[in-house]
């Protein structure tokens, strides 16, 4: 057995209603919008370690905080991302959040910078934007100059939020993560909140969609065969193997892997789980896959809007009506239909001809199944994106 595959058949779990959520932010003078520089972030970041277990360095650099709750980490634009415990409580997800911002918010504030929620930098140009002195990014940022277009732009310049959902076996596992790509452009338009972007009006719905797509095709966009009847662990496995690896960690060190694929580099070093993990963190599918089901394709939103997400993932994926009806939508699509679907938004909006309805109409649909899944406290999140979508509105149309 590959040991990927291994790796992903050790990762399921029985009867998990479970999510993880990670949070990324921009942090931004008040008077400027420029992002927090690192000298400063890093300050920031040190006043906050004894609200945290542990403190990580890198060449004398704080690169992250963890408590048994709550990991801070930084994006390579100084983004402040917070990840949070597996938890199947959306309630409990808004208080880490609550004690994790509290302190952050209180230093901010006393020093001129603030949290903002936005998909893309809306103020000043990623060339503008300083890089942390982290030599994983620094290597990502070489290579990403020649893989594609706009992988600057990636690193420096979006916010996500990534949500996690837990598979029961390998047969769970391709009907979820094919569900998961099927709907990623309507999970993509219905979070989309970015109203500016470099400082001018942001016209592309879909900006971080389309940045990821033009950073590294190889290991971005749509893994090959997510919506294939041949999908399996080791379909990703195999996908996986077969990338540039970008970065080696050698022990405490980042190297180059000098065009080294995964497969060729694990022979010298090897599939231990911290060297997978590597591995597996070094491809950046809208989907992505560790010991879980990643969903990367929320744009960074306001806590609220966070938790109205969550519950709608939670509440499609974990009703196995849910994941049949979309499972079986799935089998009669293709990456390619996907592509074209994004043109028909793009250019029709709400109205687009898409799914096999209209946009809104499908949006409605999607909502409406996901309450199907929740309990009636948790169906309430939901009224937030039904109001968006019966109002023709993105989030930031709602938060000013």
């Amino acid at each position: 057995m590959m040991p990927l595959v291994e790796y992903f058949k050790k990762g399921a779990k029985k009867d998990s209603r479970a999510l993880g959520v990670e949070i990324e932010h921009f942090v931004l003078d008040k008077k400027t919008g420029h992002p927090m520089p690192y000298d400063e972030i890093s300050k920031l970041l040190m006043s906050l370690r004894p609200f945290y277990d542990e403190a990580y360095f890198e060449e004398g650099h704080v690169i992250a905080l963890e408590s048994d709750t709550t990991l801070l980490t930084l994006e390579p634009g100084c983004q402040l991302e917070l990840s949070f415990r597996y938890t199947d409580d959306l309630e409990q997800i808004k208080l880490w959040y609550g004690e994790a911002m509290k302190p952050i918010l209180k230093y901010l504030d006393d020093h001129g910078y603030e949290i903002v929620y936005s998909g893309g930098l809306p103020t000043v140009s990623v060339d503008e934007v300083e890089r942390i002195m982290k030599k994983r990014y620094e290597l990502m940022e070489k290579w990403f100059k020649k893989s594609g277009e706009r992988g600057h732009e990636m690193m420096k310049g979006t916010a996500a939020v990534h949500v996690s959902i837990d598979y029961t076996d390998e047969a769970d596992f391709v009907r979820k993560y094919a569900m998961a790509n099927y709907l990623h452009l309507l999970f993509s338009f219905l979070t989309s909140n970015t109203l500016y972007y470099e400082g001018t009006k942001n016209k592309d719905v879909f900006l971080r969609d389309s940045i990821w797509e033009h950073t590294d095709p190889q290991r971005t966009g749509y893994m090959p065969k997510a919506l294939s009847p041949e999908m399996s662990f080791e379909a990703y496995a195999d996908w996986v193997e077969n990338v540039p690896l970008i970065v080696i960690r050698d022990g405490e060190q980042m190297t180059s892997a000098n065009n080294k694929t995964c497969k060729e580099v694990a022979e010298q070093y090897g599939w231990s789980d911290e060297m997978i993990a590597h591995y597996l963190s070094m491809v950046f599918p809208f989907v992505r896959v560790k010991q879980f089901i990643e969903i990367r394709s929320a744009d960074c939103m306001p806590l609220e809007w966070v938790i109205a997400y969550c519950a709608l993932i939670k509440g499609l994926f974990y009703n196995q009506g849910n994941v049949r009806y979309y499972t079986d939508k799935a089998k009669d699509c293709t990456i390619d239909q996907l592509h074209t679907y994004k043109t028909q938004i793009e250019e029709k909006q709400w109205d687009a001809p898409v799914y096999g309805s209209v946009l809104q109409d499908v949006l409605r649909e999607m909502i409406a199944r996901a309450k199907q899944g929740l309990c009636p406290q948790e169906q309430e999140y939901l009224m937030k994106f039904e109001r968006l979508v019966n109002m023709r509105h993105h989030i930031f149309e709602e938060s000013k």
